[in-house]
């Protein structure tokens, strides 16, 4: 009965800020797009939806900690907190539900990315500019094994697939040059790249004089870079590329065997998968502010006190983890050194949490 009772009331408050955030979210980007809209229903509908997806990596995580600021002000104010202390209830054992609960979203929004909807922004991009494949790639140079391949063009297609044109495969062994692969198109079909109509040319070993020193052969067809699917792809030919979590570990995977940067990678898979963390952590320094009673304290500016710290914490997270994807900062000291100062702050107040009566 506690636990429903708190849970309910701290609900309340994170729908209203959620919704709230969303709205204004989403309002702003029509406005932008207001132009470049479509005129069908159906496509303006969808859009709506695809860029809400998209905001609530920006919207959750500070609704999540602002709803708990909410919470525990308006839970003081009518001195329902008061009243719980004085029946035996613990600080933190009122706090619990709250952080549970917003541990349990958090959570589950890290399982959203993990899925397509970590993609929900290129969806609603690309049904302003009302293309098919805004999310072209061109000129995307890369190594796999002892392969370098060059794509001209790189189109995304339906169910994840995804067609290139003007492919050209180097292929070196022991640093030398030993075959070169060229085909005008190719499909990406069942976790592999098929090109057709394959220009082949193999360089022998031994280059001698009056011997044959390259031997051309026609392929209808051929595979190669299994595994290396379309967003996959995109990680390594975008700066600041948007992927789902379990594309940046396939990405990673592929970056370490091949001995290639992964600098980026760590970087977003930090942010996605560490970094919402933060609102569990910010919620134990907050109530840690809190006084017992009302009259212990002003009410309005620990209120502002409180969400301006909020907005702090989330902003510093929010710009290194952005620093870091770029390549400026390393991601373990842009990254996973603020978070740990964070968690490290945060398990102190824990600790006098309990001893907190002004």
């Amino acid at each position: 009965m506690f636990f429903r009772f708190i849970i309910t009331y701290y609900l309340k408050y994170f729908f209203i800020i959620f919704l709230a955030l969303e709205l204004f979210f989403v309002a702003i980007d029509t406005l932008k797009y207001v132009d470049d809209l479509p005129d069908s229903a159906n496509l303006f509908i969808l859009f709506l939806f695809y860029d809400s997806i998209y905001a609530m990596s920006y919207t959750l995580p500070i609704s999540l900690v602002l709803s708990a600021i909410m919470f525990l002000i308006t839970f003081l104010k009518s001195n329902q907190l008061t009243a719980l202390l004085a029946l035996g209830y613990s600080r933190l054992q009122i706090l619990k539900p709250v952080v549970l609960v917003a541990s349990l979203i958090t959570c589950l929004h890290i399982g959203l990315d993990c899925t397509s909807f970590a993609y929900a922004q290129e969806s609603a991009e690309s049904i302003v500019s009302n293309q098919a494949v805004l999310n072209t790639r061109q000129d995307v140079l890369l190594k796999f094994d002892n392969k370098y391949i060059f794509m001209g063009k790189i189109y995304p297609l339906e169910n994840g697939g995804a067609k290139a044109e003007r492919i050209k495969i180097f292929e070196l062994e022991n640093r030398e040059l030993r075959s070169y692969y060229e085909a005008k198109t190719a499909l990406f079909v069942d976790d592999v790249w098929r090109l057709d109509d394959v220009a082949y040319l193999v360089i022998n070993d031994k280059l001698e004089l009056g011997s044959t020193a390259l031997t051309k052969i026609a392929l209808s067809q051929l595979e190669v870079l299994k595994g290396f699917r379309p967003k996959v792809l995109d990680t390594f030919s975008q700066d600041k590329p948007t992927v789902s979590i379990l594309d940046a570990i396939d990405t990673l995977f592929i970056s370490f065997e091949q001995g290639t940067n992964t600098i980026k990678m760590r970087a977003i898979l930090y942010a996605l998968v560490i970094v919402p963390f933060f609102v569990p952590l910010s919620i134990f320094i907050i109530a840690a502010f809190i006084p017992s009673l009302a009259r212990y304290g002003n009410l309005a500016l620990i209120s502002f006190a409180c969400i301006v710290g909020a907005l702090i914490i989330w902003g510093l997270f929010f710009s290194f983890s952005e620093l870091s994807i770029s390549g400026i900062l390393q991601p373990e000291l842009g990254v996973l050194l603020p978070f740990f100062i964070l968690f490290c702050v945060s398990m102190y107040f824990l600790r006098k949490i309990n001893t907190k009566f002004i």
